[in-house]
């Protein structure tokens, strides 16, 4: 949209570390619609309100053997945070967010109450947020 990848790198950037602003205060059931949306938005605001005038629509095909290494290497390290997570404690945060579940279809699936599952995704994201830490400084990395 942007035709630029600096441009949409600093988009982006910008929106993960609104993301965890955000994740610090409310619970967001749909991280991947919520960045999506996120990230859509600021670039048509980026757009509008810019002296960029033409778009680039093959920037998706221009991709870098090295920024798909670089975001294999963060998919990466997500997943191992997120598999460093207890059993129980990660069944329950996958069923919410990549199976798109509810708290209440996750209890009757499970045989647990509702509480537990909240409890469960809460400290998920509690130990995700500290594992973000290092990925975020990760990604850093390649900026400066």
């Amino acid at each position: 949209m942007l035709g630029t990848t600096d441009n949409v790198e600093d988009i982006v950037l910008d929106c993960f570390v609104k993301l965890w602003d955000v994740l610090k205060v409310k619970h967001i059931d749909n991280i991947k619609n919520y960045l999506y949306k996120s990230v859509r938005n600021a670039c048509y605001d980026a757009r509008n309100y810019s002296s960029i005038s033409e778009l680039d629509i093959d920037s998706a095909e221009n991709i870098t053997q090295t920024e798909v290494e670089d975001n294999s290497e963060l998919a990466a390290r997500l997943w191992t945070a997120i598999d460093s997570l207890p059993e129980r404690c990660k069944k329950i945060f996958l069923m919410s967010k990549l199976e798109d579940k509810s708290y209440l279809e996750i209890a009757e699936e499970l045989g647990v109450s509702v509480k537990t599952v909240e409890a469960q995704v809460t400290k998920a994201y509690k130990r995700l947020r500290t594992k973000a830490k290092d990925i975020y400084y990760f990604v850093l990395s390649f900026f400066y």
